[in-house]
């Protein structure tokens, strides 16, 4: 394991359903293509791929005890991800993610089917919390509701916390959290809805950044789809564009982002190189046909990274 650092998920888990298209998508009509069912989920991601990466793992999320669950439970044993303080609810089915690509491979439409996370009492994951070994990082995410996420961060001393937003809805339930960031992962979006500005120019992009750094966030970093990401902390704001990579499966690549950057920073690399690391594990991710790519070790994210 990478200097015996330990990491704590919470986060969610769910099978994706992912349909592709042989030609450019139609809507209104019946397309031919293909599906691929595969485990995934934004926090199940993370931790499959810091595992994948040579961090001990510990992913706490919620589970039902339907066939799909029993799926999601083999893939955890099989990799090797610890998943016994996670919630395990009776008579529950299992979140599911349906999406649909387009030609270009890219996420032209998505259906979340998450209510398994809607109804989580913050009690139920409190003697949880509390017996939870700490970790050296505690990487959460938006899936959670609110009063979980900020239980999580009141509970959880000295431990260095990893935020994903997910999604431009659902990043606002991190609102009050936000100070007390390690590292911030967004993308343009969420960033705009978390805090009010709508960046134009670089300059603006710039303002994005450093908003959230002035309330505390130690590490930013705005993905920016095509453009790549932009990043910062209290001394520096930068820019780093994408790796040309064969896009086959953009899902899942953010996740892997995130998983990247925690990597980095684990061997105490400087934000331009956790930028980089990012890039690197994103684009090695998108270049597989699931969530979480097969190829993802330590040996094939150097060599992306000494190509760059």
């Amino acid at each position: 394991m990478i200097q015996n650092k330990t990491i704590t998920v919470f986060g969610a888990s769910n099978v994706d359903i992912t349909g592709f298209t042989e030609q450019k998508l139609i809507y209104g009509d019946a397309n031919i293509g293909y599906t691929l069912t595969s485990p995934g989920g934004v926090g199940r991601n993370i931790a499959e791929n810091l595992h994948r990466l040579g961090f001990a793992m510990n992913l706490i999320s919620v589970f039902g005890d339907d066939p799909l669950s029993e799926y999601l439970f083999k893939s955890c044993k099989e990799l090797g991800i610890k998943i016994d303080d996670s919630l395990f609810l009776k008579n529950a089915s299992t979140a599911t993610f349906l999406a649909i690509m387009d030609a270009h491979n890219d996420l032209a439409l998505g259906i979340s089917a998450m209510d398994i996370y809607k109804n989580i009492q913050s009690g139920s994951l409190k003697s949880k919390i509390a017996t939870t070994k700490p970790a050296d990082y505690t990487v959460i995410e938006t899936n959670f509701p609110t009063e979980i996420l900020e239980l999580v961060v009141q509970e959880i001393p000295h431990t260095k916390f990893v935020l994903d937003t997910v999604s431009g809805k659902k990043a606002l339930r991190a609102s009050a959290i936000i100070p007390q960031l390690y590292i911030l992962k967004t993308n343009l979006l969420e960033a705009q809805m978390l805090s009010g500005i709508h960046p134009t120019d670089e300059a603006s992009k710039e303002k994005l950044v450093r908003y959230f750094v002035d309330l505390g966030v130690k590490n930013v970093f705005i993905t920016t789809g095509k453009e790549g990401v932009i990043y910062g902390n209290q001394t520096i704001v930068s820019q780093r564009g994408p790796i040309l990579s064969n896009i086959i499966n953009t899902i899942g690549a953010g996740d892997s982002f995130v998983s990247g950057i925690v990597y980095a920073d684990a061997l105490g690399m400087d934000i331009h190189k956790m930028a980089l690391y990012g890039m690197a594990s994103a684009s090695l991710n998108v270049q597989f046909n699931g969530a979480v790519s097969t190829e993802m070790n330590v040996e094939n994210l150097e060599a992306v990274v000494n190509r760059q």
